[in-house]
């Protein structure tokens, strides 16, 4: 089933205070309001977007999906009839914790954890192994955090169980992007699915990103694109007669 003609997709270009949960959740505040103006409905911002990608601190900033810090990001999800995914350490059952995903504004929060942990965070988190699917206004969304990007079965796996858009969420630097960005490019080809791409804006931890954040089409055409290191959402529409159509709106907070 095709996603529904109207629906809108985002990726949050943004920047983050190392550590600064609430400082963070603010602005993570001001930019779902800003994708709620205009009319998107899932929303996905970078990896670790709470925290930035500061993996020293992720043992003692972890937490879980029903956080009270989080109510506020939740309750705006919902009342818009949104879902937006962020990034968060999440702890596990046991051990390290996850590079985490909370996906808010339905009835309640749900998770995705990143399958695909690369070497220098091995030290700090976890891998799990569940895929991450989430089904709203009758689009069907595949969930990907950064290094899962690099396997082509994650995408794959997406796709398999339906996936119509594969939202990644990341923290890619200048070196790696042209790379990913094509490895994204070739998933939506091979699968027929829209890919989208959240990036940061700036340095986050020891990465230095180009921006980049963007969206592709189901046959890999590229629709939307922060092609520059600002803070901006990068759109795109399901229209019937022109397919996804895309747009950015840079953000002034």
């Amino acid at each position: 089933m095709p996603v529904p003609t109207g629906y809108t997709i985002a990726s949050a270009q943004y920047s983050a205070r190392r550590g600064d949960i609430h400082a963070n959740l603010d602005s993570h505040l001001r930019m779902t309001e800003a994708a709620a103006a205009a009319g998107v409905d899932f929303l996905v911002f970078p990896e670790l977007s709470l925290t930035g990608y500061e993996m020293d601190l992720a043992d003692a900033l972890q937490t879980t999906a029903h956080d009270a810090a989080f109510a506020p990001l939740q309750a705006l999800a919902a009342q818009h009839d949104m879902r937006v995914m962020v990034g968060m350490p999440l702890k596990a059952v046991s051990g390290k914790p996850y590079i985490g995903s909370i996906i808010f504004g339905g009835a309640s929060p749900v998770t995705y954890n990143k399958v695909h942990v690369h070497e220098s965070e091995a030290p700090y988190f976890q891998g799990d192994d569940k895929v991450g699917l989430i089904e709203h206004k009758g689009a069907r969304i595949g969930l990907a955090i950064c290094a899962d990007l690099n396997h082509a079965s994650h995408a794959a796996k997406a796709a398999d169980c339906g996936a119509e858009i594969y939202a990644a969420s990341a923290l890619i630097s200048t070196n790696g992007y042209a790379r990913e960005a094509k490895m994204l490019e070739g998933y939506a080809r091979e699968h027929g699915m829209a890919v989208m791409l959240a990036n940061y804006a700036t340095q986050s931890g020891d990465y230095i990103p180009p921006g980049g954040s963007a969206i592709w089409d189901e046959s890999g055409h590229q629709v939307a694109i922060m092609d520059d290191t600002e803070v901006a959402l990068v759109m795109a529409t399901k229209t019937a007669e022109n397919g996804w159509v895309g747009k950015v709106q840079a953000f002034s907070s």
